[in-house]
């Protein structure tokens, strides 16, 4: 394969984003906030654990804390991150990012510490162990030693669809990861870790012409790798619902988690924005009526994309319901209570005033979050990395408050009328009185 032309600035909507692609096929994007005192570093690739090879699940997210510990440049000759600077990575279902947010003083030590890390991971089998026990000790803490830990993240997926990239679970399992060698996890690197693989954000105080001789000076010599194909596996629909248990002996409370399979939000944009919406206005209504109506759950959230959010993820996303509820109903009820909302919302639509009270608070939730420099950086790299356009990090609030109640009321049949997976959590020790309870998931057969 033939290296790419030079890259060139392109457009930048509204006079804010210039971006530029190197010679070497990397995404460069520049957002000046003239004023502010700080910048945000983040390199995103288009690899996350969707690309774990079979039998080697969480081998992405292992590579990803291998590759965070080489930083060697913040800002100061011990690479430490600078007073009031922060530095962090994530791994998601098709990305891994690493991002700083540093006095805009060490903005070049920042880019400096992630043209070190584009070398690779560190090739010694000492770090590998070290972020072994890393890993485990972050399942620990955020599923095995935590009430309803990866649910329904984790244990929502195997029901809803069947090929391995999209079931298994991102941190992977201490006895395959015990396995992995320091050349494995460099393969999995040299193969996905490309500049055209990536996108580089920067924001915050800059100038941006400066800076961006600053970047094709600093990244210019990566050389070129051909880029790995971005196609996940697809996925046939089941043919009928899927329905499957959870035994979680620290969960308090008995829960159902109901999934659904979403458009491509690259093919439809505002096809997929309208199931965005339609998840927030069935959370808003079964929280109406099961928690303050009937009292009968504690808690309702409803969302698209169960790990990222909803603009982190390719096709295929997934759109979840899920409710913590009182002993004094089950499963049944709850489903009865989704497919009542779900059946109004496809024969009438939302009404425009409850439209646009979930669309303002869905929103107001989005651009709050992106207050903050870390969020920012990120959401450009995401659209820039999915769609090709990070524009869209600007014009994506516009287009949500645009969304018509008819959009949503369409987006209610295509949900109604979509074979779904439906997955309950059972409190309480797996052996007390469930014939089919074991640790772990259970899986039961289709509808």
């Amino acid at each position: 394969m033939s290296e790419p032309a030079a890259g060139t600035t392109q457009a930048r909507p509204a006079g804010r984003l210039h971006r530029l692609t190197l010679p070497n096929g990397l995404r460069v994007v520049l957002a000046p906030e003239p004023g502010t005192g700080v910048c945000a570093v983040g390199l995103r690739y288009g690899v996350g654990f969707r690309s774990d090879p079979p039998e080697r699940a969480g081998l992405a997210h292992l590579l990803e804390h291998l590759m965070f510990r080489r930083r060697p440049h913040t800002g100061d000759p011990g690479g430490r991150v600078p007073a009031g600077g922060t530095a962090n990575a994530a791994t998601g279902p098709d990305a891994t990012d690493f991002h700083h947010v540093v006095p805009s003083g060490f903005l070049e030590g920042a880019l400096a510490a992630e043209r070190a890390r584009m070398a690779g991971p560190p090739a010694d089998a000492s770090a590998l162990t070290v972020e072994r026990a890393v890993v485990a000790e972050e399942v620990r803490r955020n599923v095995t030693g935590r009430p309803y830990g990866g649910f329904p993240k984790s244990l929502l997926p195997p029901l809803l669809y069947s090929d391995d990239a999209h079931t298994h679970d991102g941190y992977g399992e201490a006895d395959v990861l015990a396995q992995v060698t320091p050349e494995e996890c460099r393969a999995f690197f040299d193969r996905h870790h490309v500049p055209g693989n990536a996108v580089l954000t920067v924001i915050g105080g800059f100038a941006a012409e400066p800076t961006r001789r600053l970047v094709e000076r600093m990244f210019g010599d990566v050389p070129f790798r051909p880029a790995p194909a971005r196609s996940l596996p697809s996925e046939p629909t089941p043919g009928a619902g899927r329905r499957g248990w959870h035994t979680d002996p620290l969960a308090p409370l008995p829960a159902v988690s109901v999934g659904y399979r979403l458009p491509d939000p690259v093919a439809d944009l505002p096809g997929y924005l309208a199931h965005v919406l339609l998840a927030a206005v069935l959370e808003q209504r079964l929280r109406d009526r099961l928690v303050r109506r009937d009292n009968t759950a504690v808690a309702v959230t409803a969302g698209c994309g169960l790990v990222g959010g909803a603009f982190a993820t390719r096709h295929p996303v997934t759109l979840a319901c899920t409710v913590t509820h009182t002993p004094r109903i089950g499963t049944p009820e709850v489903e009865a209570a989704l497919d009542t909302a779900l059946a109004g919302l496809a024969a009438r639509g939302p009404t425009p005033d409850e439209l646009l009270v979930v669309a303002n608070r869905w929103i107001g939730g989005l651009l709050r979050r992106n207050d903050d420099p870390r969020a920012r950086v990120r959401s450009l790299g995401a659209f820039e990395l999915l769609h090709s356009d990070a524009g869209l990090h600007d014009r994506v609030p516009r287009l949500l408050a645009d969304t018509s109640p008819a959009a949503v009321g369409g987006a209610a049949r295509r949900l109604r009328d979509t074979d779904r997976a439906v997955l309950t959590l059972i409190p309480g020790h797996p052996a007390r009185g469930n014939p089919r309870s074991g640790p772990g998931a259970g899986r039961l057969g289709p509808e």
